[in-house]
């Protein structure tokens, strides 16, 4: 996104938010530095929005300025604050020389509860005058901006590599400039290549998922077994993270295969559907907005299936997921997730016209 700092700078509270944490805190740091301050100034000072409350930014911010033009006051762990506290006449009423700036990232928490308080924080914001800003990476130009990155520490990557990388990293930006620093240390070539990238890179839970299904779909039932245990890690109770990660993720990646195969059979592709099989399409997820490498990937597995098949996956992961909630038989967790893998390749084996 393009970040105005300067316009940003005419109001007294801002919100940083935004699904990019790599974006957010560029942009906290281009703030401060155009405010005049920097780490550690006597005129900046952070709190935590889990353990620290209103009255004591408003407070700070409140206070006159000693060395610099502006008063600043930067509320990190924004998602815990909670909106009802904070005073929106108090907001209204901050003096010239503050800068409240509030900054909420990705909570792997209770999404549904954290949603709630983000919406509300931005509303409290935006009605006090202040200003939203939202950083998010646009799914067609990550690649060119890491490409940029890899450029400056000296590397080049060749398009089929970098298609890699940003799959591994599951589309975000940000998690990738993470493990962008490792395969540059390891990359001993000047070009980045593939095998650097599939040893170094620490892929993703939607990717293990994806290169599970994958390897369903090509009948290679050892290496998904491979995969499933990547996916449950070390986690003593199965049940949680199947119910929390692996059933919706699974879930996701069959309804996209859905589409796509809606897509084949419709001759189309997902970036460029006419308006009927657009109308077939739920909200979410919807293949038609996902980004350019999962497109590419669901259409590649979609080829090889049938809907039947698809629908009948839905149905044995709609079974395993009750059998875990003790409405059908299971012999422990890990067994029910087993054999549900099992099932899914003999399901989503070689296509059956």
């Amino acid at each position: 996104m393009s970040f105005n700092v300067a316009k940003a700078l005419q109001h007294r509270v801002i919100l940083l938010t935004g699904s990019e944490p790599a974006l957010v805190r560029h942009g906290l740091d281009d703030l401060i530095s155009q405010a005049g301050l920097q780490k550690d100034d006597y005129d900046l000072e952070e709190f935590s929005g889990d353990s620290s409350y209103p009255n004591d930014w408003l407070a700070s911010v409140g206070t006159y300025p000693f060395l610099a033009d502006r008063r600043v006051a930067v509320i990190r762990n924004a998602q815990k604050v909670k909106p009802e506290d904070v005073s929106l006449s108090s907001l209204q009423a901050l003096p010239e020389t503050a800068l409240l700036i509030f900054v909420m990232l990705p909570d792997s928490g209770d999404e549904s509860r954290s949603g709630g308080k983000k919406a509300g924080l931005e509303k409290v914001v935006t009605t006090s005058g202040g200003l939203v800003a939202k950083f998010e990476a646009d799914p067609k130009q990550i690649s060119e901006m890491l490409r940029a990155e890899f450029g400056k520490r000296g590397k080049k990557v060749m398009p089929r590599t970098m298609d890699l990388f940003v799959e591994m990293t599951g589309g975000s930006y940000s998690y990738a400039l993470e493990e962008l620093e490792k395969v540059v240390l390891y990359s001993d070539e000047d070009t980045v290549s593939d095998h650097t990238v599939r040893t170094v890179v620490v892929a993703s839970r939607d990717w293990n998922v994806w290169k599970m299904i994958d390897a369903l779909t090509s009948g290679n039932i050892q290496e998904s077994l491979r995969q499933l245990q990547i996916i449950m890690g070390n986690k003593s109770k199965v049940e949680d993270i199947a119910f929390q990660q692996l059933f919706p993720l699974v879930s996701r990646q069959l309804r996209l295969l859905y589409q796509g195969r809606i897509c084949v059979e419709n001759n189309c592709r997902p970036d460029n559907l006419p308006e009927k099989v657009k109308a077939l399409f739920p909200a979410k997820p919807n293949l038609g907005g996902e980004r350019p490498f999962v497109q590419g990937a669901i259409m590649r597995a979609a080829q090889n299936l049938t809907l039947e098949q698809v629908i009948e996956a839905m149905d044995e992961l709609s079974r395993a997921d009750s059998a875990l909630k003790g409405l059908g038989t299971s012999f422990s967790g890990i067994d029910t997730i087993e054999r549900l893998v099992f099932n899914l390749s003999v399901t989503l084996a070689a296509k059956r016209a």
